[in-house]
């Protein structure tokens, strides 16, 4: 309310393009088959497409509220300052936004919002201010499906088989692989599919989101920051083709039932978590870990020695 006062002019400003936004991206529909979707609306829904593999990006805005909470103090006590130049990346934004209404884009719209929001924060408050906002923001992107998604899924369909035929060919299976279906050679159970689900492009973009908040929080270093977003797709892609092996495995020597069904489907339980401790594991090789603890218990060796020399002295 003290700074409504002291600032009436900006906070009115500030009412009218917080409402022309809300407006335009959460109450026009505008996308959609039948034009019945907001920009928000639109993201939302098709979070929540299986055939989409974006399932994580409902957690998204959650993320983006954690980390603006996180840096609060900062944006509280940063120094204040108009820029124009906010005022040209919110232009921008804005073109954006008028293209993929033209164009019946919705991606286009969705990918504007950053701009609009970074260009709007600098321009009223500077900076100093808009900069702790910059990371938040460019999450909403783990949010937007990436065209040509359906090609990519298709590759890492086909890398999974590879994988999974091999190292179950070393580990005694009598399999065939063929695009991407494997099937026993002896024909005692049917082939099976390795199917866009079991691609591992969710988890894949999943673990690739988590990789970006992880190295936010935990590294002062954009260098370390872009291994471990480029070490995860790896992970992803190696704890998927586990878990194909695994099938193939279960399926050649136990249950082939079990195997396609059961353990198909909560097998991502098991193998995601897998990816994540690989994860861990690159933050904290990254940050020297081992030899900082090495460090650590040769100076606590040596202090003690140090103290005993004295003491006979």
């Amino acid at each position: 309310m003290l700074w409504l006062r002291k600032n009436p002019s900006t906070a009115f400003l500030l009412l009218t393009i917080s409402g022309t936004l809300v407006y335009f991206y959460c109450a026009i529909p505008l996308f959609g088959n039948f034009r019945e979707q907001t920009v928000i609306y639109w993201i939302w829904a098709i979070c929540g497409k299986t055939e989409y593999d974006y399932g994580h990006g409902r957690f998204v805005p959650l993320a983006m509220a954690f980390l603006v909470f996180r840096s609060w103090k900062k944006i509280a006590s940063a120094p204040r300052s108009s820029e124009w130049w906010g005022l040209v990346i919110l232009i921008l934004g804005i073109f954006f936004y008028i293209v993929a209404y033209r164009t019946i884009q919705a991606r286009v719209a969705a990918g504007s919002i950053p701009f609009v929001l970074f260009g709007l924060t600098t321009f009223l408050w500077g900076r100093h201010v808009s900069k702790h906002f910059i990371f938040p923001l460019l999450l909403i992107y783990f949010a937007i499906p990436l065209p040509g998604l359906i090609q990519a899924t298709n590759g890492l369909q086909i890398i999974a088989t590879q994988i999974a035929y091999h190292v179950s060919s070393l580990c005694g299976a009598d399999i065939n692989a063929a695009g991407t279906n494997i099937q026993s050679t002896s024909g005692k159970w049917d082939a099976l599919e390795i199917a866009e689900g079991c691609s591992g492009v969710r988890s894949l973009i999943a673990l690739t989101f988590i990789a970006a908040v992880y190295g936010y929080l935990t590294q002062k270093k954009l260098w370390k920051q872009v291994v471990l977003m480029g070490v995860s797709i790896p992970l992803a892609i190696i704890a998927n083709s586990i878990r194909v092996t695994t099938i193939v495995l279960i399926a050649e020597y136990w249950n082939a039932e079990f195997a396609a069904k059961t353990y198909h489907n909560f097998s991502g339980f098991i193998f995601f978590p897998l990816g994540l401790s690989g994860l861990l594991l690159c933050g904290f090789l990254i940050n020297g870990g081992w030899k900082r603890e090495r460090r650590t218990t040769t100076s606590r060796m040596i202090k003690p020695a140090n103290e005993d020399n004295t003491g006979t002295e």
